[in-house]
């Protein structure tokens, strides 16, 4: 039996922006190709804009939402755009796959150098062209003008990520802790606390650091933090987190947070493009999870050690109960 899946994180619009010619056809290059997707009846995928903090970030983040509207929107017997008001419908019944967009990383609203303002003025004409965000992660892994990523430890919350969670309260808008270093999400938490913010909290694509020690992994402290503020937590099949050596460690990052954060674990799986290998000719990803149709064969996985209801959960209902209570 196939389930119907939700997935917090892709990069097919980076990769359709970052290498000239190619298409959401290149099965054999990304792992999210609409191939991919419907072999593995993906019903919802999240289209995250993609950039590195970089001189002319938000140029690519504004090529990525004219991607997402002219090209893939444009693959009308496939792709829809996500429908808050029938969302349920839409998963559950539909035989498209509805997308929705976020921001990876907040460099690719404003460059480093520019006026904040352009921050909000860019916001406003990315949602133009590419309908609701589902979030917005502050960084990428290093730090930036807004804060600290997740290899620039101890480095938090900064001045202008300060002022960016203020614009967003009440906008509807999670804010994504996958990228964040340690400091960057306390301080984050603590600043929304003090200030009364309201801010959905999301880990769009990030293991247990309790399974697998990695910087990218969410310590225990953010998982029970992100389950206390009813927020998600995407599992990320990329195996530098899951557990370069271990594929089987995938299922062991599954049941774990189903123990820890069983109303918060989705799947977010990273798919980006490899051309099938990194430094030193090994995947990014363990074979068993190379691309979309490996849901269905990690959810069979699990069968016999979790419940349907589980199953149903991980799979589509913790990510739909979100965006249902996000946007309706």
């Amino acid at each position: 039996m196939k389930r119907p899946i939700i997935d917090l994180h892709c990069d097919l619009t980076g990769y359709l922006a970052w290498i000239e010619g190619s298409t959401a056809l290149d099965e054999d290059i990304i792992g999210c190709a609409i191939p991919h997707l419907k072999a593995g009846k993906v019903r919802l995928q999240t289209m995250a804009f993609f950039t590195p903090t970089e001189p002319g970030s938000s140029a690519f983040t504004l090529k990525q939402a004219h991607l997402f509207k002219e090209v893939l929107l444009a693959e009308r017997d496939v792709f829809t755009l996500v429908r808050p008001e029938e969302l349920e419908k839409q998963v559950l019944q539909e035989d498209k796959i509805a997308m929705v967009s976020a921001i990876e990383n907040a460099s690719g609203l404003c460059d480093e150098g520019e006026p904040l303002a352009n921050t909000f003025t860019r916001l406003e004409e990315i949602t133009e062209l590419a309908g609701p965000l589902l979030y917005i992660g502050l960084t990428h892994a290093d730090e930036n003008r807004f804060a600290g990523g997740n290899f620039t430890p101890g480095i938090g919350l900064k001045p202008d990520g300060e002022e960016l969670l203020r614009y967003l309260s009440g906008k509807r808008i999670a804010v994504d802790l996958a990228h964040t270093s340690d400091a960057s999400a306390y301080d984050l938490f603590n600043f929304i606390e003090k200030h009364s913010l309201d801010i959905p909290i999301i880990a769009s694509h990030s293991n247990f650091r309790s399974v697998y020690d990695n910087p990218r992994n969410l310590p225990n402290e953010l998982v029970q933090e992100v389950v206390r503020r009813d927020g998600l937590i995407g599992i990320n099949f990329l195996k530098k987190f899951v557990h370069p050596d271990r594929p089987e460690a995938l299922l062991e990052h599954i049941l774990y947070g189903l123990e820890k954060a069983p109303q918060a674990l989705a799947f977010g799986a990273d798919f980006f493009q490899e051309s099938g290998i990194m430094e030193g000719g090994e995947s990014y990803f363990h074979p068993e999870h190379r691309n979309a149709t490996k849901y269905q064969s990690v959810l069979q996985g699990l069968e016999g050690q979790v419940s349907e209801k589980e199953l149903e959960a991980i799979s589509y209902g913790n990510a739909l109960r979100f965006m249902q209570r996000l946007w309706l």
